[in-house]
């Protein structure tokens, strides 16, 4: 029986990577369908260079096998007090809550992010496209208004 359930697995397993496949090609078309520069990382992740101020300068696409993630660093956490911190955290969460589509969160590095994940189950040009857009979008309102209104400073 343990035999039987270690095949299955490896099964599962090569089941997952065959999707993971197909996802990073879905993603690499669609990056070449809108035209942006981006540079391919193994199999596992893209960056674009988009227009527009972002910390890191680009936006790091990770295919997983039922996501595709869209993430950009947007301001460096290191050098905040850590009391001034408690309050840029809960204005994050305040924010996230009169959004749609794209979401503000912090990283392991202590970066505020703002990530758009996209269901892979449907999805076309349009709806990655659009997902985009929204994501340039919570860059530009982070820059333009959320980080002045975090007392962040340049």
């Amino acid at each position: 029986m343990g035999l039987v359930q270690a095949g299955n697995m490896d099964e599962e397993a090569q089941d997952e990577s065959r999707d993971m496949s197909t996802t990073w090609f879905i993603a690499k078309e669609y990056l070449k369908r809108l035209e942006v520069n981006f540079e391919e990382h193994g199999r596992k992740t893209f960056s674009l260079y988009p227009y527009g101020p972002t910390e890191t300068k680009e936006i790091e696409v990770f295919p997983g096998t039922h996501w595709i993630t869209l993430t950009t660093r947007l301001y460096d956490l290191r050098s905040v007090p850590k009391k001034e911190k408690t309050s840029v955290y809960q204005q994050l969460l305040k924010t996230n809550a009169s959004l749609v589509e794209i979401t503000f969160g912090v990283d392991k590095k202590n970066f505020i992010i703002v990530r758009n994940a996209i269901p892979v189950t449907g999805i076309s040009y349009d709806v990655f496209n659009t997902t985009y857009e929204a994501h340039l979008s919570g860059i530009k309102l982070f820059h333009s208004k959320l980080k002045a209104s975090l007392g962040l400073k340049d």
